[in-house]
C-alpha cells in the first residue's frame, strides 16, 4: 500500500538550509568567524552573518506559532536594525550553531503543520510590513537565507578553505 505525504517545496528549502548552514560553517574556529575579509572592512564578517540567518530563523519561528526566545537580537536583528562590529564580545560560533540546530526541529514541526489558511494569515509584526501573508513572509526568509548561506559559502572559498559541501 502506497502512502501519501504532504509536500510542501518550503519545507523541503528548510530542510536544505538547515544543512547548508551547518556545511557552510564547518572547519572554521571561533576567532576566524570574528574576521573580516583582509581588505575588504565593508563586508560583514562570517559570525556576524551566521548570527544574523540564526535571526530570520527566529522570524520563521513566530510565523509557524512557536513561542521562542530571541538570542542576541541587539546584535543580529534583521531588517536592517543590526550590522556587523569589530571589537566587541559576540557569543562563540559554536553557541550560535547550537541555537540553530536546537531550533530546527521544533519549527519544521510547527511549519508542516500549517494549511493554505494559515498561511495567508498576515505575518506577525513587525513583518507585516514587508509581507502580506505568512507563506510570502516565509518565502521571503527563505531566499535571505539562502543569500547570506552563499556570502559565507564565497567567504569560505577567500579564506581557503574548501568549498561548502551539499552533502
Amino acid at each position: 500500500m502506497k502512502t501519501t505525504t504532504k509536500f510542501n517545496p518550503l519545507i523541503t528549502q528548510f530542510d536544505l538550509h538547515q544543512r547548508l548552514y551547518n556545511n557552510v560553517l564547518v572547519g572554521f574556529t571561533d576567532e576566524e568567524t570574528n574576521r573580516r575579509l583582509p581588505g575588504y572592512p565593508h563586508i560583514s564578517h562570517i559570525k556576524y552573518i551566521a548570527g544574523h540567518l540564526l535571526n530570520s530563523q527566529y522570524g520563521i519561528a513566530m510565523l509557524a506559532g512557536l513561542k521562542t526566545e530571541v538570542k542576541w537580537n541587539d546584535l543580529f536583528a534583521v531588517m536592517g536594525q543590526s550590522e556587523a562590529r569589530d571589537d566587541i564580545s559576540y557569543p562563540h560560533i559554536d553557541e550560535i550553531m547550537k541555537e540553530w540546530n536546537d531550533l530546527y526541529r521544533p519549527v519544521r514541526e510547527k511549519l508542516y503543520r500549517m494549511n493554505d489558511d494559515q498561511l495567508m494569515e498576515l505575518p506577525p509584526e513587525p513583518f507585516d510590513a514587508v509581507s502580506e501573508s505568512k507563506g510570502q513572509l516565509w518565502t521571503f526568509i527563505t531566499h535571505h537565507q539562502a543569500y547570506h548561506i552563499g556570502q559565507i559559502g564565497i567567504l569560505r572559498r577567500a579564506f581557503g578553505k574548501d568549498p561548502m559541501s551539499y552533502e
